[in-house]
């Protein structure tokens, strides 16, 4: 039999039992979404990013947000990146290969002298500006506490979208100094010869052999890495087109 306060006893116990039940069951609840915001986050990059031919970046939304949790974070690394690269080439090798598909004739050349002059000068920067950016998204790629299964596919989207197409601008990047000088010094050296030159449209006529040979020798020199930067620039329009 029990007593009174021992039924008043028994009824706290089981009111308090019931709670902490009630609470555990809350607690394991919310570490259940984890399993199913990251298949839901793995499936996106497998579809979105990995199974595309191109380099696709796409935001998200937040009904995608609200399933991938805090893997949203995870895939913030890799949109800043991209924003901030985007930024970069935008400024940088947009104006530059607008100029040099502008200097197809001596006279635009020559016109466009002084602005190529201060692309030279600017160009040097660039590249280092390309470094950092991709230093500091390694440095959050590294940090990153994910799962096997899920750090294994997001590793390949990352090396997709940001590994590979900051290696080719970095070969850009590198590439453009040395072209954008030898097309300064290619303008300078028409303009040198002043009267001993004709200029007929795109056609030079020198009136030495020794000076064309000289300006052969520029000519040498820039065609090949013209080549590679043409390469180049279209290798990274073929990833994102």
């Amino acid at each position: 039999m029990y007593t009174s306060n021992n039924h008043t006893r028994f009824i706290r116990y089981l009111m308090l039992s019931l709670m902490l039940a009630m609470l555990i069951l809350s607690v394991s609840g919310c570490g259940d979404k984890e399993p199913a915001q990251r298949k839901a986050f793995i499936d996106f990059l497998q579809t979105r990013i990995l199974a595309k031919q191109t380099v696709s970046v796409p935001p998200l939304t937040e009904k995608e947000r609200e399933q991938f949790g805090p893997y949203s974070d995870d895939y913030t690394l890799i949109t800043d990146f991209h924003q901030q690269m985007n930024s970069e080439m935008n400024a940088s090798l947009g104006p530059v290969f607008s100029s040099l598909n502008e200097t197809v004739t001596v006279s635009k050349l020559l016109e466009k002298r002084d602005d190529l002059q201060k692309m030279v000068e600017s160009s040097t920067h660039w590249r280092e500006k390309l470094v950092i950016l991709r230093k500091q998204a390694d440095t959050r790629h590294t940090a990153l506490k994910q799962p096997d299964d899920l750090k294994k596919v997001y590793d390949q989207a990352y090396t997709k979208v940001i590994v590979q197409p900051s290696e080719v601008a970095e070969q850009a990047f590198t590439l453009l100094p040395k072209v954008l000088t030898l097309v300064v010094a290619k303008s300078d050296f028409i303009k040198a010869q002043g009267k001993k030159v004709t200029i007929s449209g795109n056609t030079l006529q020198f009136d030495k052999q020794a000076t064309l040979d000289k300006y052969n020798a520029i000519q040498q020199q820039l065609l090949p890495l013209n080549a590679e930067l043409i390469k180049l620039s279209r290798q990274m329009q073929s990833m994102v087109r």
